[in-house]
């Protein structure tokens, strides 16, 4: 018996071992800080002279993105002039020389040279300027480049970053304690003015399809920039390179985009079909051209869309939504689909719809992005039928693979018909 129980305890504890020694490793999440850990050098008067040890960068693959904001958040972490807390007892950062803190304490008699103390990192406030790209072709990549910092420097967890209504707000609260207030000591003017505590602002410059990216980070309290990020880079891997122009399509050259899959698509089992192309006679205002679809839906019980396809990859994290002008040969129901796909794999696709009223007139109508649904239908057999994969279900404005118009015979009755489409465009709120 007492062989048994030792045979049966040994089991566990090596099942036990075992199931450790399995465990996954945590993720390291290098930018979530709460703490610094730092050695007292000398104690002055009410001042701590403190040795920090900073947290070291890591080389970051992928995205350019990812090492712009660890630079960010390690350059970043404590600020001249802001309240913290030092083993948990409130504390004001004075001043700061590389690994070196001056740091304002209540009562010196608590601190000893030579002893170990942990420094709270604060959350801090970030105002983000719009960048400015001063050489190159792509206007539009700084807006892109960002609005992919300013969601990677929220996701770090270090920053609340301020809306961009407010930024005039912060410039001139800047302006006014540089010119008055900033005789003040920092936490008066931190606790009576300011709304920021950091400025993000910066330049772009291509050259040869490389990009000079120069950013410079402003303390608010001093008004002085307390660092900068430099970096040349290509800025997007070659399979991120999506088009975040404007789309103003009105079909009135010579030939249709390529990007457009035009011709005819039918069911044979049930006669339905679609057929699109460009018409040269029909288009709104005083444009002769439209995107045509002819199409048929029977008494058949499987869904069919009747659509046109643009297969051009893009990038709308710029944009509200989509507009068009259309009208039909009667009342209908009209779809406008976005095809997102995921970062890990292409091949997986989300499909995205918002619905338009169609009259026998033209018509502009707008369909809000933020106002579109996931569709079910495309995870049960639409994307089998694309070939494609159904994706994690989150919308990825930045990945967006496919643009589709057109109509759904479920959302609509048995019949013939024809629609036009014109003047297609992104659009801001």
């Amino acid at each position: 018996m007492k062989l048994g129980r030792i045979i049966f305890f040994m089991t566990i504890i090596i099942l036990c071992i075992s199931c450790a020694g399995s465990r996954p490793a945590q993720k390291d999440d290098s930018a979530g800080f709460l703490s610094i850990n730092g050695t007292i050098q000398e104690v002055k008067g009410n001042n701590l002279i403190v040795s920090l040890k900073l947290p070291e960068t890591k080389s970051t693959k992928g995205s350019p993105i990812g090492e712009i904001t660890q630079q960010i958040v390690h350059k970043s972490l404590l600020l001249e002039g802001m309240k913290t807390e030092v083993n948990g007892k409130p504390v004001i950062i004075r001043e700061l020389r590389g690994n070196t803190a001056m740091i304002e304490v209540e009562n010196a008699a608590d601190y000893q040279t030579g002893k170990s103390i942990s420094i709270s990192v604060p959350k801090k406030t970030l105002a983000v300027v719009d960048f400015e790209v001063i050489k190159g072709t792509e206007r539009e990549v700084g807006r892109v480049t960002l609005e992919g910092l300013t969601s990677a420097l929220i996701d770090s967890g270090q920053f609340t970053v301020l809306e961009r209504s407010k930024l005039k707000a912060v410039i001139n609260e800047l302006e006014l304690s540089l010119s008055g207030l900033a005789k003040n000591s920092p936490d008066k003017v931190s606790g009576k003015l300011l709304i920021a505590d950091l400025i993000l602002t910066g330049t772009l410059s291509e050259s040869m399809g490389e990009w000079d990216i120069n950013l410079r980070l402003v303390n608010v309290r001093t008004g002085q920039a307390i660092s900068a990020v430099s970096m040349k880079t290509a800025l997007f891997k070659p399979s991120e390179l999506r088009d975040a122009g404007p789309w103003n399509e009105d079909f009135e050259s010579a030939s249709a985009d390529p990007s457009w899959k035009l011709g005819f698509k039918k069911r044979n089992q049930t006669g339905e079909y679609a057929r699109s192309g460009i018409d040269r006679q029909s288009g709104t205002d005083d444009s002769k051209k439209s995107l045509r679809i002819d199409f048929k839906f029977t008494n058949s019980d499987l869904p069919f869309y009747a659509f046109v396809e643009n297969s051009k990859k893009r990038n709308l994290t710029l944009y509200s939504g989509v507009e068009l002008s259309v009208r039909g040969s009667g009342k209908l129901y009209g779809q406008v689909n976005l095809l997102t796909s995921s970062p890990e794999d292409i091949n997986k696709i989300d499909n995205w719809f918002g619905t338009f009223e169609i009259d026998t007139k033209w018509e502009r109508c707008r369909i809000p992005f933020d106002k579109m649904v996931l569709a079910r239908q495309w995870i049960k057999q639409g994307a089998a039928r694309y070939g494609a994969l159904p994706g994690d279900q989150v919308m990825r404005l930045h990945r967006v693979e496919a643009v589709e118009i057109g109509v759904f015979s479920p959302s609509n009755p048995t019949t013939e018909g024809t629609i036009w489409i014109d003047n297609i465009r992104f659009y801001r709120d």
